[in-house]
This record gives structure tokens, sequence and C-alpha cells, in this order.
């Protein structure tokens, strides 16, 4: 818990928060930009198609914004060279613990809010009924892990890399995959494919009445897997930055 408090002291004037909240501005407005104006048809499914637009818009930017959380929480420690120095007061291992910890808390802060925002929306849109709050529920979970599992894997590069545009190329990189997957499936067994994978709701396109139908997704053995890897990402990418940053050389 000292160490978790010294990594919050650290960032107090890295306006990280400004930075989080800046990028998840971004995410908003397309997003709202894109709901505007519904018909009565995406009334009547509102809710379900909100789940949709989050787990399409989380896909392609989440890989970003995971990247620029991770560098902001590790880029500190590269710029004044006191990696060295920090060890020898705390083991390597609780330094990291700190770290990851301490993007997990700013992750549940800013997932929960951007959950907020959109719900609120949809009620200003008048969308019909309420939202469900089981699929809400397991859509914030799946997604949370989804997105847990990126901060990790970017956490270990922007450890281990001093030049931060490494784990930031990374981080773009996977919003192109996320984008390119979007094109040839509805889930993926790779971390950038994961919110896709974590989408409670499905979509199904009429040519002819130009209509859009979603449904609650029934996943099917191989989507279960797709669901499962995201939590093995989780242990992977932590297992590998901890032992990868206690092994390191300073």
């Amino acid at each position: 818990m000292r160490t978790l408090q010294l990594e919050f002291y650290k960032i107090r004037r890295r306006k990280v928060w400004l930075s989080m909240f800046a990028m998840l501005g971004v995410q908003l407005l397309w997003g709202l930009w894109a709901m505007r104006n519904p018909k009565d048809w995406e009334l009547a499914s509102g809710w379900m198609s909100l789940l949709y637009s989050l787990s399409v818009l989380d896909g392609v930017m989440m890989p970003t914004i995971m990247s620029l959380l991770a560098s902001r929480l590790a880029d500190i420690e590269h710029k004044g060279n006191t990696y060295k120095q920090l060890r020898t007061l705390r083991p390597a291992a609780s330094l990291y613990q700190a770290k990851a910890l301490c993007g997990l808390i700013i992750l549940v802060v800013l997932l929960a809010f951007q959950a907020a925002v959109f719900i609120l929306y949809g009620y200003c849109l008048g969308y019909e009924g309420n939202p469900d709050p089981r699929y809400y529920l397991l859509s914030y979970g799946l997604k949370f892990a989804s997105c847990l599992s990126l901060f990790l894997l970017q956490l270990l590069l922007s450890m281990l890399f001093a030049n931060q545009m490494i784990p930031l190329v990374v981080g773009l990189g996977g919003s192109m995959v996320a984008l390119l997957i979007m094109f040839v499936s509805h889930y993926s067994f790779l971390p950038w494919g994961g919110n896709l994978s974590a989408s409670v709701v499905g979509m199904d396109w009429d040519e002819n009445s130009r209509i859009i139908t979603y449904f609650y997704r029934e996943y099917s053995p191989a989507e279960i897997a797709a669901v499962v890897c995201i939590f093995v990402w989780v242990a992977v990418f932590y297992l590998a930055g901890r032992i990868l940053f206690t092994r390191r050389e300073v």
C-alpha cells in the first residue's frame, strides 16, 4: 500500500487523469455523433445497440488509450533514471505490482465514467425501457478484463524500453489490428480483439430493408474459448511483466 500511495504521489503532476479523460472524450464525441438522431426501430433496441457500439469503439481505441496510460505511469522513472535507486529501496516485484495496481484503479474509474455517460445519453435519446443490469454488468466485467490485458502488455513494454515510442507504436498498431479483425470476424484470440470477443451483443444487417437487428449473443464453443483467452492474456502479461522486470538489469 505504501508503494501504491507513492505511485499516485509521483503522477500527481503528470496529468494522467487529464490525458485519460481527453482520450475518453474523443471516444465519447465519436460515439455520441454516431448515435445521434435515432430512428424508431433504433429506439426500440437502443440499449442493445449501445452495448454493441461501445464494443466497437473500445476495440478500435482502447489499445491506444492503454498504451498512453502505461507510458505515463512508467516513463517518469526512465526520464529520471531512477529504476536502479528505487530497486534498492523496494523489491522490484513490489514496484511492478504498484504500477499495475495503479493502472487498474485508473481503468476501473475510466470505464465506470464511460458507462455512466453513455447510459445517461441513452436516456436523453429516449431509448425504450431500461438497460438490462445483467448484460451491462457482464459487459463491464469482460471489457475490464480485455482492457486490463492490453494495459499489462503495454506496461510490460513501457517498463522495459526507455524509448516510449516503441510501446506507443505497438498500441497504435493494436488499434489497426482490431479494426482489421472487425471486418473479418466478431471474435479473436489476439489480445487486441478482446473487446470484440467480450461483446455480449451481436448484430444482423438486412440488406433489403437496411435495418440492423441487435440480439444478445449465444456463445459458440469457439467464442467461449476466445472469451477465456482474454483472462489467459491477463495472466500471461502480468507474469511476463513481473518476471522480465524483476530479472532485468538496470
